[in-house]
């Protein structure tokens, strides 16, 4: 399981367009390192071929003593059964628990305890996917007491829960978070821990010094509920209520903006609430890969004109688009590199002959082995697999890179790939303005 920001997505997390249900997570420029489901959530608004985190929902059921979902009684065997049926191979399946409190908070303890030797057993007949144990407890002896006792069942990946009701403590749930696991990494380093419900980016920058996975729905909460909009600021969030929220240039605004859809409006219709909820986890990702530390690396397209003689890769190229894109990566003091129909992939300083060659030109077998090259030369110029790979290209410079380097295990991004060209020359100014009004203001 990868360390990194798992997004909750619900039932209600899309956008309706032209009669389509778009999921938000279509809209976005950054992608969370996975997604937390519930078992109540529908199949089509959960991404394909990324990693989920399948939670039996216990904040749902946190009044019951004895839970249900759908008037069925939660159990270790009825959440196995919904999980064969939801879930890939990969996937993180958690034990269903119930959180301490109420009056009955010993039948509780019982409740957990008895499901999780349960379900880690009935978890074998699912061997591709990964059973993960939430510890809970009143104290913090408790909870390490907990944690120990999970890990001698057998688990290996370990949820800290019941957290969320005391977020504004962050000294005080980062002393537990601490504690936990150094707990655990002291028995053994390998295990893994995720935290329930904590997404705040100060939180965001503690656990990734730990090494941890952590989930949150900030930006479903600060929309529908509390009418808010986030916009990102450097490795912070700013919230503003709609009354003074800024003009954004953002992606998701600048998408929904063409159907008429504001994020901005308040009380005016679900499409417009929803849009907001993608914009603020937009905002959100952004911030959170700010804080991250892992290499980035920018790919932009070798297209349009050229100069009629030879030049550093970086001049050789005229077009408008190339140019904007170009200034957007430098002006981010971003590493990048060219993709070249011909010569694969470019330092920017490279000096290289004009050429005529283009994707449109080669079939899907050149294109192909073309991709091939170009996947095996950023696995050598990439640090490590924490690198992530920004395509600021075309769809054909990228789609066949894409799924190449993701099967090595590295992350990427896509920016501006659904605006024309015209949209996209005005997205990339605007960032440009924002990136320098930002740096101004530090």
């Amino acid at each position: 399981m990868k360390p990194g920001f798992y997004a909750v997505i619900g039932n209600s997390d899309y956008i309706k367009i032209n009669n389509r249900k778009v999921p938000i997570w279509e809209l976005l420029e950054h992608q969370p390192t996975g997604w937390l489901c519930s078992l109540q959530t529908r199949p089509e608004v959960i991404p394909e071929n990324t990693p989920i985190i399948w939670d039996c929902g216990a904040y749902s059921y946190r009044e019951q003593d004895y839970p249900t979902i759908n008037g069925r009684y939660v159990d270790a065997y009825y959440v196995i059964h919904k999980y064969r049926l939801r879930s890939k191979a990969g996937d993180i399946i958690v034990s269903p628990d119930n959180l301490l409190m109420g009056d009955n908070i010993n039948w509780r303890r019982q409740f957990n305890l008895e499901n999780a030797t349960n379900f880690i057993k009935a978890a074998d007949s699912l061997p591709d996917r990964i059973p993960m144990a939430t510890i809970h407890g009143l104290s913090l002896q408790e909870k390490l007491s907990n944690a120990i006792a999970l890990y001698t069942m057998g688990y290996r990946h370990l949820g800290i829960g019941g957290l969320v009701r005391s977020a504004s403590d962050y000294s005080g749930n980062l002393q537990i978070i601490r504690a936990i696991v150094e707990k655990l990494r002291s028995v053994d380093s390998s295990v893994h821990l995720h935290v329930f419900g904590l997404c705040a980016p100060k939180y965001a920058s503690a656990f990734q010094e730990m090494n941890l996975s952590f989930d949150g729905s900030t930006h479903a909460r600060t929309a529908f509920t509390e009418g808010i909009f986030l916009i990102n600021s450097g490795k912070d969030i700013v919230r503003y209520p709609l009354s003074h929220a800024p003009r954004c240039l953002c992606r998701v605004c600048q998408m929904v903006k063409k159907y008429g859809i504001n994020p901005h409006y308040w009380g005016k219709g679900r499409n417009h609430d929803s849009a907001r909820m993608a914009h603020n986890l937009n905002q959100l990702l952004v911030t959170i890969d700010n804080i991250s530390n892992h290499e980035r690396i920018y790919l932009i397209s070798g297209c349009g004109k050229q100069l009629y003689h030879p030049a550093p890769a970086r001049e050789l190229y005229c077009s408008q688009l190339f140019q904007a894109s170009r200034d957007y990566v430098q002006n981010l003091n971003a590493k990048w590199f060219i993709l070249s129909p011909l010569h694969h992939t470019i330092h920017p300083n490279q000096l290289i002959q004009p050429y005529d060659k283009s994707p449109h030109s080669m079939s899907e077998d050149e294109r192909s082995a073309w991709a091939t090259t170009v996947t095996q030369q950023l696995v050598q110029i990439a640090a490590d697999e924490d690198t992530e790979f920004v395509f600021l290209t075309g769809r054909l410079y990228r789609e066949k890179v894409i799924f190449q380097t993701r099967s090595h295990g590295y992350k990427t991004r896509t920016i501006a790939n659904n605006l024309g060209i015209g949209q996209k020359l005005a997205w990339l100014k605007a960032q440009i303005l924002v990136n320098r009004q930002q740096t101004l203001n530090l």
